[in-house]
Formats: structure tokens, C-alpha cells, sequence
């Protein structure tokens, strides 16, 4: 807790320990996946190959992105402490939670490994597999702080379906995610993809898209930027909108009424302009090319759809004013370099344009609405932050 707020972290991220695959990945796969620094002496961050391809992209491993964002193990170390030499361990990152006031969070990762384009489908379903695995031992010996989201393997549905089954069933993973790019040519929109969503909504668990800058892959601005700057100011924000456009004119909400899915780490200030936007071309061209789509965007948006917002986003009382504050959720986006820690909570808590309603509704009523854990998932006290 932080002043009185319950705080749940619906979008926290660990840099995964480098043994994560030595230990989870089924040893028929672990001579696949390596890590690697580019060159000797270089500091990259998780430069991991799979089957000898870097999945990151080369302007990440080779350009200096990551000294201008101030993001090299010396800085994280200024910044984070020990959780840095601790390899983000339970212990330590529940620790760090506690210092931000947060009462329970869920991780988004890993952003690179198993998205590379072309990997094979029964390794990715492998190394998800071991991803939930980790997750599983995440949650105990952070004594259930630190909870994560199941990566769902795309490249094969019937491995996608049999992998949220396997993970729900047997290591405790009540919420997934994926990727919001096009993966093999196909959107989240593509009718491919709904056992997928089946089974989610028959689950009654949250989905998620999260966009990781600096895939080696298909992004938005990938294709034309070379800078920090220019590539992460559109891609987390482009990409769950196009991830957003894809779904609910392609009539997966319309056939799947009772999915939660929520764009992670992309803002919601632009939201009410991209919804009327949506709204105006399905009007002057829906009836031909998505007929799916029976409702207005918006109304999908209310009934199966969230966005996050960060804790200095200032503009989030304008989708507030404009679409209510139920379908926005908070996240600190620790451990990355734009975060807020340790003042993550009382950034946002010190927005004046918004009311102690809302901020009580984004910092935990909305994330418990989405994720909709059992008992078991969720704290059984609350605590004042420790400083």
C-alpha cells in the first residue's frame, strides 16, 4: 500500500536470470538457446540466440541505445540495487516492490527469445513451457508478490491451446500474453487464432498484448528508425493500437464476448481518438469489408477491452473524461529505464486532475476486474510501503 491505496502492478518486468533455460528448457532444446554478448567487453542487455540468431534486432546489439537511456548494468545498479546482483530473484524483487508500495504485480517477459521470426514452433512451445515454469517458482519464493503472465506460443495453435491448458492445469498461470505483432503474416485479428481466444474466454482468464522494443522481427518503425528516440516513441504505442484495430473489426469480440484483453505498456491518452477513428472508416467501408464488426468500437472497448497507464502520463484525464476510468489499469514498467522507482506510486498519486476515486479504481479495483484471480492468487493483508 502507498498512502492508503491498495497497488496492483498490472505490467512489472525482471531481467530473467541467464540460467532460466539451463534449468526449465527440457534438455532437448537447451544446446538452441544461448546467450552471447556481440562483441567481448560489450554490456547488452539479454543478448540471447536461438538456433544462432540473435532475437534482438541489430540496432539494439550494435547501436548505443542502451548507454543513451542510461540502461547499462553499472546504471541499473545506481538505480535498482541489489536486486541487479541478486538476478531479480523473488526475494529481492518483492523486496523492491514492497519499498514502492505495491501489494502484488505481474511480469511481462520474455520480450525477444521466443518471438524471433521463423523459430520452430515446438521450440518456442518448449521454451514457453519453461517460462511458466520459472513463473511457478517466481510466485513461491516471492512469498506470491510476483506473479506472471504465461507467454502463448503463436506459431502453432494447437501448441498455443495446449500450452494455456497445460500451464493453467499444473503450474498455477491464471493470465497470458503474446506479442502484438503480425507473427508468421497473420494479425491478432486472423480467424487462426480463435481456439486460442476459446479457451481463454472458457478459462474466464485475462489475455494481454505487450510490445518489446527492438525484436528481430516485424515492429512498427523498425523498418525506418535507428534511434531510441524516433523507435520507441511509436512502436509500444502503434502496435497495440493496430493489435487493438485487428481484434475488434475482425469480430474476435464479437464472437468472443467474454474475453478480457488488455494493451500493456502502450498509454491510453490516445485512445479516445483512435476509437473514433475506428468507428469512422468501419462506418464507410464495414459493411463490405468487416462485417463482423456489428457494434461500434467503442462498445467493444467497454466490454472487453483495457489500457495501461503510466504513472506520469498527465494526460490520462482526458480518456478518463472522455470513456470513464474503469478499463485503465496501472503499471510501474519496473525495472526499465524510464521508470519511475521507488517513486512510481506517489507519481501518479500526485496527479491533481484526477480523483481519489479514479486513482483508487486504476491502482487496483480495474487490474482485480481484469485479472480476476481466485483467492489463492491474491494478498491476504496489506502493508504500508517500507521506505
Amino acid at each position: 500500500m502507498r498512502k492508503g491505496y491498495k497497488v496492483f502492478d498490472a505490467d512489472a518486468h525482471v531481467i530473467e536470470p541467464k540460467n532460466l533455460w539451463e534449468r526449465f528448457l527440457e534438455k532437448k532444446f537447451q544446446h538452441r538457446v544461448s546467450w552471447k554478448q556481440p562483441f567481448e567487453g560489450m554490456d547488452r542487455f539479454r543478448p540471447a540466440t536461438v538456433d544462432g540468431r540473435y532475437t534482438q534486432s541489430y540496432k539494439t546489439l550494435y547501436g548505443r541505445q542502451q548507454e543513451a537511456v542510461r540502461w547499462t548494468t553499472e546504471e541499473m545498479r545506481k538505480r535498482f540495487g541489489e536486486v541487479i546482483d541478486k538476478q531479480f530473484d523473488g526475494p529481492s524483487v518483492a523486496a523492491a516492490m514492497k519499498r514502492e508500495g505495491v501489494d502484488l504485480a505481474v511480469l511481462y517477459g520474455p520480450g525477444y527469445d521466443i518471438w524471433v521470426e521463423g523459430i520452430d514452433p515446438e521450440l518456442q512451445a518448449g521454451m514457453a513451457r519453461a517460462y511458466n515454469r520459472w513463473a511457478e517458482e517466481m510466485r513461491e519464493t516471492s512469498g506470491g508478490l510476483i506473479l506472471a503472465a504465461g507467454p502463448v506460443p503463436l506459431n502453432d495453435i494447437t501448441r498455443a491451446v495446449e500450452e494455456v491448458q497445460y500451464a493453467y492445469e499444473n503450474l498455477g498461470i491464471r493470465c497470458f500474453w503474446a506479442r502484438p505483432n503480425p507473427f508468421n503474416h497473420r494479425t491478432l485479428g486472423d480467424r487462426y487464432y480463435d481456439p486460442l481466444w476459446e479457451i481463454l474466454q472458457d478459462l474466464d482468464v485475462g489475455f494481454a498484448t505487450h510490445e518489446f522494443m527492438g525484436l528481430n522481427g516485424t515492429s512498427a518503425g523498425a523498418e525506418r528508425f535507428e534511434s531510441f528516440v524516433e523507435w520507441h516513441s511509436c512502436v509500444h504505442q502503434m502496435e497495440a493500437q493496430m493489435a487493438m484495430l485487428a481484434m475488434i473489426v475482425n469480430g474476435v469480440y464479437e464472437r468472443f464476448p467474454r474475453l478480457r484483453v488488455a494493451y500493456m505498456e502502450a498509454g491510453s491518452a490516445w485512445l479516445p481518438a483512435w476509437l473514433h477513428r475506428i468507428e469512422e472508416h468501419v462506418e464507410l467501408a464495414g459493411w463490405l469489408e468487416t462485417p463482423e464488426c456489428t457494434k461500434e468500437p467503442l462498445e467493444y472497448f467497454k466490454r472487453n477491452c483495457y489500457v495501461t497507464t503510466e504513472p506520469d502520463e498527465y494526460l490520462i484525464y482526458h480518456a478518463i473524461e472522455e470513456l470513464g476510468d474503469e478499463r485503465i489499469l496501472f503499471e510501474t514498467d519496473f525495472p526499465h529505464p524510464d521508470s519511475k522507482y521507488p517513486h512510481a506510486v506517489d507519481t501518479f498519486l500526485s496527479q491533481q486532475r484526477l480523483s481519489d476515486d479514479s486513482k483508487r479504481k486504476i491502482l487496483w479495483d480495474n487490474a482485480v476486474d481484469f485479472y480476476r484471480f481466485p483467492d489463492s492468487h491474491m494478498p491476504d493483508h496489506f502493508e504500508e510501503a517500507t521506505e
